[in-house]
């Protein structure tokens, strides 16, 4: 009993017990719990195909430049070329006659313009101030066989330069009617300080106020009374005035312009 007793009273530690140690760390990973994700097909055949579609892009960006530059090129092809002035000229007058080269310097009525001709086959050397037709109807056509083109003063022999003053002025004086009565009776200031006749060659402030005295209010009936009222040749004043608008395009105000063509 005794024994018994004793182990009944033996004393228990209510003390806290000692946890055992946590077991020492391992190499060894943790187990994958659960599936692993996979990434999807499409994302990766996109992100290995945008190179590609960006090396497309690029080379459609360039044919599509080059047909265009293609289109630019048809179009200025296709463009249609302007027509040449003397395609609207009907008569000429002739300035010289070459018959080594067969060729006709002329310079035509509409606009003064000086052209090249081609005469025909067998035809008799054509004058100075000769007359001739240059329109499109093949029947009128009794000298000149083509309109070769238009030329300038400095592609021209001397002698054409020198023959040329004398043209224009005699087709001025042949036309006197429409030259009074579309310039000389109906000029007037172009400004506070400057007479339209003062756009001929000589003439001044001074000499434009008596050309307008001797005008009157009844005008010039001819170049003739004109040139004897006013001692000038009015006639050749005008025919310069024209050589140097034909000379010089930029000319301003241009009478070539305003006076022709001559009015029937």
């Amino acid at each position: 009993m005794a024994g018994s007793r004793k182990d009944r009273n033996i004393r228990v530690n209510t003390g806290k017990r000692k946890t055992s140690p946590a077991p020492a760390p391992t190499s060894w990973s943790r187990p994958a719990e659960g599936r692993e994700k996979v990434q999807p097909a499409n994302k990766k055949a996109e992100q290995r195909s945008s190179p590609r579609r960006e090396n497309n892009q690029r080379t459609n960006d360039r044919r599509g430049r080059n047909n265009q530059h293609r289109g630019r090129q048809n179009n200025r092809g296709t463009r249609q070329t302007p027509k040449s002035p003397l395609m609207e000229e009907n008569w000429a007058r002739v300035v010289d006659h070459d018959q080594t080269k067969n060729e006709v310097i002329a310079v035509s009525e509409g606009k003064l313009l000086l052209c090249r001709l081609k005469p025909k086959p067998q035809v008799s050397p054509l004058l100075t101030t000769a007359r001739v037709y240059i329109g499109t109807d093949e029947k009128q056509r009794e000298h000149i066989d083509s309109v070769l083109g238009m030329t300038n003063l400095g592609r021209v022999a001397n002698h054409v330069k020198a023959d040329l003053p004398l043209v224009v002025q005699i087709f001025i004086e042949e036309n006197e009617h429409h030259f009074i009565s579309a310039f000389f009776n109906v000029a007037g200031n172009m400004s506070l300080k400057q007479h339209a006749f003062e756009l001929l060659s000589g003439v001044g402030n001074k000499k434009a106020m008596q050309m307008v005295e001797a005008r009157g209010s009844s005008g010039f009936e001819s170049l003739a009374a004109l040139n004897e009222a006013c001692n000038i040749d009015a006639g050749e004043l005008l025919a310069k005035r024209f050589l140097s608008e034909i000379e010089d395009r930029n000319i301003q105000p241009r009478l070539l312009d305003l006076l022709l063509p001559v009015k029937a």
